[in-house]
């Protein structure tokens, strides 16, 4: 995350909330206690992944095989 992070001049955080809100069927909830997390958490969004940079984050986090709740990250 944080080689991707530095392609794009953003954080790790960043780079796996943009690459978790890509997909229709889930939803983060990102945690915002200071108002620093919420610009950071707003930063996420608005700018895309490369398309080799998706695939290399699928290879590491590959979606589940099966439907079911997924671990809290």
């Amino acid at each position: 995350l944080a080689e991707i992070g530095a392609k794009y001049g953003k954080t790790p955080h960043q780079v796996a909330l943009n690459f978790l809100t890509r997909r229709p069927s889930l939803f983060a909830i990102p945690k915002a206690s200071r108002p620093e997390h919420v610009r950071e958490n707003a930063e996420a969004v608005g700018w895309t992944l490369a398309p080799e940079d998706l695939a290399a984050l699928d290879e590491v986090f590959p979606p589940p095989a099966r439907e079911g709740s997924l671990p809290m990250i």
